[in-house]
């Protein structure tokens, strides 16, 4: 298994946000966090990446990454893990971004922060990645600033960065919420795509249940900062058993007298 999270509770300043959170991750899956603003999904990736933000820290329980337990690492140790080993995709790539360098200085840096190629081999990969992320023209790209690109070339910028080392684990925190529908299904079927080749494990943070059912092995529903549903998609999605889960499932629209969901 590569990932296991026993018991695991975070609290801000001493105030418990999550509780009890318990779920396993095994290669080439994925695994989707639902739940609406405030339900604790973002602090349980945060958590895993050792990157809570402000007073945030995990308070009780465990986070078996690889066969090591990552809950209480030291930043100096978290340096061999974060980047490589285990990736985040933020919500708004652009966000991320240094504004005043183009992407390909950043691109290049980021490369060469965690291994030794050269700068040319540093270039050469990063042109690959771009491209693999069907940014059309990546050499372009490389020369552009973060707000000359739009948000759906941005979000891919992200992505390709977070992709770089091929890394074990993808953390995506609402990666396609600031994008038009057509980009975010794009984007959705390119994730997807990358973790069945790489044989890399996501999880992705949601609060479209329409969009965990059809990216997803497993979701998890959380609600309050506690699990409130846990389980492999198919199990969820038909026969769910917390009021919370059907009242997501009854958000979906219809179309037809059809709900897609699945």
């Amino acid at each position: 298994m590569l990932l296991n999270v026993k018991n695991l509770s975070i609290d801000y300043q001493g105030n418990p946000t999550v509780s009890n959170v318990n779920f396993d991750l095994g290669a080439g899956e994925i695994m989707a966090i639902v739940g609406e603003s405030g339900s604790g999904k973002t602090s349980v990736i945060r958590a895993i990446l050792g990157c809570l933000s402000g007073t945030g820290q995990v308070s009780a329980g465990e986070i078996n990454f690889a066969g090591r337990d990552v809950a209480h690492l030291s930043n100096k140790e978290w340096l061999s893990i974060r980047g490589k080993d285990m990736a985040m995709i933020f919500q708004d790539s652009g966000n991320m971004l240094n504004p005043v360098q183009t992407i390909g200085r950043q691109f290049v840096e980021y490369i060469q922060l965690h291994s030794d190629m050269s700068r040319s081999e540093a270039v050469k990969r990063a042109c690959e990645l771009l491209a693999r992320m069907n940014l059309p023209e990546p050499e372009r790209v490389m020369d552009a600033y973060a707000f000359e690109l739009s948000g759906g070339m941005r979000q891919r910028v992200g992505i390709a960065m977070a992709l770089t080392f091929s890394p074990q684990l993808l953390l995506a925190d609402e990666p396609t919420s600031a994008l038009d529908v057509t980009t975010q299904a794009q984007i959705v079927e390119e994730l997807m795509q990358v973790v069945q080749e790489a044989g890399s494990a996501m999880i992705i943070v949601t609060h479209n249940i329409g969009v965990a059912a059809h990216m997803a092995d497993k979701i998890m529903v959380m609600a309050g900062g506690k699990v409130v549903e846990y389980g492999k998609t198919a199990e969820v999605i038909q026969d769910p058993q917390a009021d919370y889960t059907r009242t997501l499932l009854s958000s979906v629209p219809e179309i037809g007298g059809h709900r897609y969901v699945g």
